[in-house]
Protein backbone atom coordinates (compact mmCIF):
# COMPACT_ATOMS: atom_id res chain seq x y z
CA UNK A 1 0.00 0.00 0.00
CA UNK A 2 0.88 3.58 -0.90
CA UNK A 3 2.73 5.70 2.33
CA UNK A 4 -0.71 7.82 1.52
CA UNK A 5 -3.30 5.54 2.38
CA UNK A 6 -1.22 4.38 5.37
CA UNK A 7 -1.65 8.12 6.93
CA UNK A 8 -4.75 8.71 5.73
CA UNK A 9 -5.88 5.24 7.16
CA UNK A 10 -4.31 6.37 10.55
CA UNK A 11 -5.73 9.59 10.56
CA UNK A 12 -9.29 8.10 10.37
CA UNK A 13 -8.26 5.58 13.59
CA UNK A 14 -6.52 8.71 15.55
CA UNK A 15 -9.86 10.37 15.14
CA UNK A 16 -12.20 10.32 18.62
CA UNK A 17 -15.77 9.10 18.26
CA UNK A 18 -18.89 8.98 20.70
CA UNK A 19 -20.61 5.34 20.44
CA UNK A 20 -23.52 6.59 18.30
CA UNK A 21 -20.55 7.20 15.43
CA UNK A 22 -18.77 3.83 16.42
CA UNK A 23 -22.22 2.41 15.99
CA UNK A 24 -23.24 4.19 12.65
CA UNK A 25 -19.56 3.65 11.12
CA UNK A 26 -19.52 0.18 11.97
CA UNK A 27 -23.08 -0.85 10.94
CA UNK A 28 -22.24 1.02 7.16
CA UNK A 29 -18.93 -1.27 7.12
CA UNK A 30 -20.68 -4.56 7.96
CA UNK A 31 -23.49 -3.73 5.42
CA UNK A 32 -20.57 -2.66 2.63
CA UNK A 33 -19.07 -6.50 3.57
CA UNK A 34 -22.02 -8.23 3.59
CA UNK A 35 -22.97 -6.20 0.16
CA UNK A 36 -19.72 -6.65 -1.72
CA UNK A 37 -19.67 -10.69 -0.77
CA UNK A 38 -23.35 -10.88 -2.09
CA UNK A 39 -22.07 -8.90 -5.05
CA UNK A 40 -19.64 -11.35 -5.55
CA UNK A 41 -21.96 -14.22 -5.38
CA UNK A 42 -24.45 -12.92 -7.60
CA UNK A 43 -21.75 -12.50 -10.52
CA UNK A 44 -19.87 -15.96 -9.75
CA UNK A 45 -23.48 -17.58 -10.10
CA UNK A 46 -23.84 -15.74 -13.80
CA UNK A 47 -20.45 -16.26 -14.28
CA UNK A 48 -21.05 -20.41 -14.10
CA UNK A 49 -24.50 -21.17 -13.74
CA UNK A 50 -24.84 -24.71 -13.03
CA UNK A 51 -26.26 -27.29 -15.59
CA UNK A 52 -29.66 -27.89 -15.80
CA UNK A 53 -31.00 -31.71 -15.23
CA UNK A 54 -33.63 -32.54 -17.17
CA UNK A 55 -36.17 -35.76 -16.62
CA UNK A 56 -37.89 -37.53 -19.28
CA UNK A 57 -40.64 -39.04 -18.56
CA UNK A 58 -42.32 -41.86 -20.27
CA UNK A 59 -45.20 -42.21 -18.19
CA UNK A 60 -48.11 -41.05 -16.56
CA UNK A 61 -49.32 -37.10 -17.00
CA UNK A 62 -45.94 -35.67 -18.14
CA UNK A 63 -45.86 -37.95 -21.39
CA UNK A 64 -48.16 -36.24 -23.27
CA UNK A 65 -47.65 -32.40 -24.98
CA UNK A 66 -50.61 -31.40 -23.11
CA UNK A 67 -48.69 -32.47 -19.77
CA UNK A 68 -45.38 -30.75 -20.22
Amino acid sequence: MSNQYIKQIDNILKQEVDRAQFLKYTGLALLGVMGVSGFIKNLHKNVSPSPKTTTNRTTGYGKSAYGR
